[in-house]
């Protein structure tokens, strides 16, 4: 009966139902006074952890429901020890109850300090118990509802949350100015997933520690055994951090090195790009060259973008003459964005040299046809009806695609000098889309003449 309440989420038009709830968790606890001896088998129906999973639910309902207060007195009516003290399902539902109403849309920082504040102390009386009850073990469920919490509160706060990291999942702390050495043996130890990691790079990040999330989310890429939880996820929260560490101090290139090396792992997981899972998605794609110009790394986004066009099927630039020679390589859709951001880069003083100016026009020439066709084939009335971000980003990619081909084509037939020469069909190509980049620009002059 209590699993069936639990589904429920808005208990606000359903106040019969929940005095219905209050009535059956009555019921158990008289029946619990009439029968002491209920609970002598732990292996049949009868044991406690049938008892203690339907108080688990009513305290769960009770948090859906607001009644926070009543929901904490379930929690203290229990025996402190024996087997129907709190165990780790207990825990977990008093928990998640104070995370979901620090979690709240109109929450005002009063309540969250309060949730903060008392899940320390359900955290604190949770790990007592180890000592007592030897069974006990933690949900994982606890650990992303404390990581949830304590990234809200104060600095002694995130301290607490990096401890139960180290000594529950057993994650290294960072070494400062020395080698790492390995955590303690925890007292209990928390398999790592997916969602717990999400949430440490999330919480992180919440707590202004963006450093944490890229020392957390590299310690399980170091960790072989680890790996299989890494998601896109995950590198979007990684990529999310690097970007706040970028703006706050110098560009650092191994930023961009690093988020390249994720790229390129995560592409090499699933070559046919079949999983959402671990496929970086073009918003990811996007930000990931972001960081690269914030750290002036051509050469990472270079490789960025190659792990994205190589897969089983497709290895390498087509063969052909010409841009229109090799359709199946045009399946490829980077946003202008992406586009514009690698350009961007090529252009840059001190980046771009000659060789990674022709490699960005090379990729360019075999997979930009989509950018290409909307260039050659819009109208003026078409480029009024662009988004304004999207317009911007299709003028500066012609732009900068135009500065490069200043430097990367000759500027006349003789191809000699200290540089390699162009080929022939690579000098037609680039030449095309030159061209097609100077309509574009011609056409929004005259649309905003």
């Amino acid at each position: 009966m209590m699993s069936g309440y639990s589904t429920i989420d808005d208990w606000r038009p359903l106040t019969t139902q929940l005095g219905s709830v209050h009535s059956v968790y009555g019921q158990l606890k008289q029946h619990l006074k009439r029968t002491p001896d209920l609970i002598d088998d732990p292996a049949g129906e009868s044991g406690a952890s049938f008892i203690l999973y339907p108080i688990a639910l009513y305290i769960s309902i009770l948090g859906k429901a607001g009644k926070y207060q009543e929901a904490f007195d379930a929690f203290h009516a229990l025996d402190t020890d024996g087997p129907l003290a709190p165990d780790s399902k207990i825990y977990s539902s008093l928990l998640s109850v104070l995370a979901e109403r620090a979690g709240a849309t109109d929450v005002n920082a009063e309540v969250i300090a309060q949730s903060v504040s008392e899940a320390k102390y359900i955290w604190r009386r949770h790990m007592r118990s180890f000592d007592r009850q030897p069974q006990h073990n933690v949900e994982p469920r606890s650990i992303e509802v404390m990581i949830k919490l304590l990234s809200r509160g104060k600095p002694s706060d995130h301290e607490l949350m990096f401890d139960i990291l180290r000594d529950i999942c057993g994650l290294p702390s960072p070494s400062v100015g020395r080698r790492p050495s390995p955590p303690p043996p925890p007292k209990k130890k928390v398999k790592l997933t997916t969602w717990i990691l999400k949430e440490i790079l999330e919480g992180c990040i919440a707590a202004g520690r963006p450093e944490m999330a890229v020392h957390y989310a590299q310690s399980v890429m170091d960790t072989r055994e680890l790996r299989p939880i890494l998601s896109a996820w995950h590198l979007h929260n990684l990529l999310r951090a690097h970007i706040i560490l970028a703006k706050k101090s110098p560009a650092s290139p191994s930023r961009a090195e690093n988020v390249a090396s994720w790229v390129e792992w995560m592409v090499a997981q699933d070559p046919a790009r079949k999983s959402k899972e671990t496929k970086p998605n073009e918003y990811t794609i996007v930000s990931a060259l972001g960081l690269c110009h914030l750290s002036k790394d051509t050469h990472s986004a270079l490789r960025i973008v190659r792990a994205m066009i190589s897969d089983d099927s497709n290895k390498g630039r087509p063969t052909g003459t010409g841009m229109h020679g090799a359709t199946s390589s045009g399946s490829l859709s980077l946003p202008v964005k992406a586009w514009e951001y690698l350009f961007y880069l090529a252009t840059m003083p001190g980046q771009g040299s000659s060789d990674e100016k022709r490699q960005c026009l090379e990729i360019f020439q075999s997979y930009g046809f989509a950018i290409l066709d909307v260039w050659e084939k819009s109208t003026l009335a078409a480029i009024e009806r662009f988004e304004p971000m999207e317009k911007r980003a299709h003028i500066s990619l012609a732009l900068h695609i135009v500065q490069v081909l200043k430097t990367a084509l000759p500027s006349s037939s003789d191809h000699g000098g200290a540089e390699k020469p162009v080929a022939a069909a690579d000098f037609e190509a680039w030449s095309d889309i030159r061209k097609r980049a100077e309509l574009f620009l011609e056409k929004t002059r005259r649309r905003k003449s």
